[in-house]
């Protein structure tokens, strides 16, 4: 995979509970217990509790959630299968 053109991916967690991501291409997926984006750097899934999509800057690239962040989930995907779909196989 080639970074070199790619904005810099920057997580930013507060107190487990504000959590802004830089590099966010696409929403996938918005649940309270589960987030999943597609960033410049493959797909992520945070998991939690009361979790809520404040703030999308599509200028920035960046996703801010508010809620009780438990995890992050970093794939990588080399085939061209999506992204998503392996995860829930």
């Amino acid at each position: 995979m080639e970074i070199e053109n790619k904005v810099e991916q920057i997580f930013t967690l507060k107190n487990k509970t504000e959590l802004s991501v830089t590099g966010t291409e696409k929403i996938i997926s918005l649940k309270p217990d589960l987030i999943q984006l597609d960033t410049n750097y493959g797909g992520i899934a945070i998991g939690g509790t009361n979790l809520e999509l404040t703030k999308l800057d599509d200028n920035l690239k960046r996703a801010d959630i508010k809620g009780n962040v438990d995890s992050i989930r970093f794939v990588q995907s080399k085939s061209k299968e999506p992204f998503f779909r392996k995860i829930f196989k």
